[in-house]
């Protein structure tokens, strides 16, 4: 397993964690935990590796992430609601 630095230049490292902080400032007080930023972490990298390395870019994917979580978190709680949850 390759680690971030041995994929990335210093930059590009700088402009993943800037973009990570940026999407994690629009995490409501329920994602504000290790779990969620991992999960969001991933997907810039992801996004740097295959589609762009630009801040912009690399922030509208920790972006798209923090909304995949809001919307698996509003799915869970409606089944909660309807009572089909296991």
């Amino acid at each position: 397993m390759m680690l971030i630095a041995e994929q990335f230049n210093e930059r590009t490292i700088a402009r993943m964690d800037a973009a990570l902080e940026r999407a994690c400032m629009t995490f409501p007080e329920t994602f504000a935990h290790h779990g969620a930023r991992t999960f969001v972490a991933k997907r810039i990298v992801e996004c740097a590796k295959s589609r762009t390395q630009t801040l912009d870019g690399l922030t509208e994917a920790g972006n798209h992430a923090v909304a995949e979580l809001l919307t698996r978190q509003r799915g869970a709680t409606l089944a909660d609601k309807r009572g089909l949850s296991a």
